[in-house]
């Protein structure tokens, strides 16, 4: 049974001449960031694949999230149309991924994660940053249904 865990970025900065695609982390997320790798690692295992958005806090909150793994990490993959994405975007990736990635992590932007989770499990889910969502599919991805998979925990780790 696949699994998808939904990652909200880490806490981000907002300074002044920066753009919104290349805002940073806080000192406070990039902590964070690491937490919930830790916790990922502890809780649900080493991915098979990662999925995230290609802008700065994402990324950031990838490297945090793969801290645990030292060189030993997962794929990552930097899926354009996760930045800004609507919730069919979000739902095109997931359905789209390969059925041979097994435990598969997705870090994005709000709203359109919390907005993935609630469709996909048909809780009504609000992720913080740093928030965590474990999901069970009880398909292939392609056939990912909406309101039938099955949120296993959800979680919001802190440094």
């Amino acid at each position: 049974m696949p699994t998808l865990v939904v990652v909200r970025h880490a806490k981000a900065d907002r300074p002044i001449a920066v753009e919104d695609f290349g805002r940073p982390l806080l000192p406070r997320g990039r902590e964070d960031a690491k937490a919930a790798g830790e916790w990922l690692a502890g809780a649900v295992g080493k991915p098979g694949l990662i999925v995230s958005s290609p802008a700065r806090r994402t990324a950031e909150t990838v490297e945090g999230l793969i801290s645990p793994y030292g060189t030993d990490v997962p794929p990552i993959v930097y899926e354009e149309s996760l930045y800004e994405a609507s919730l069919g975007d979000m739902l095109r990736v997931v359905r789209g991924l390969d059925d041979d990635a097994g435990l598969t992590v997705l870090v994005g932007h709000n709203p359109s994660v919390s907005e993935l989770v609630s469709e996909l499990t048909g809780q009504p889910t609000e992720l913080r940053t740093t928030g965590i969502a474990v999901i069970e599919v009880p398909s292939a991805w392609a056939d990912t249904p909406s309101s039938s998979c099955r949120l296993v925990r959800a979680e919001t780790p802190r440094a």
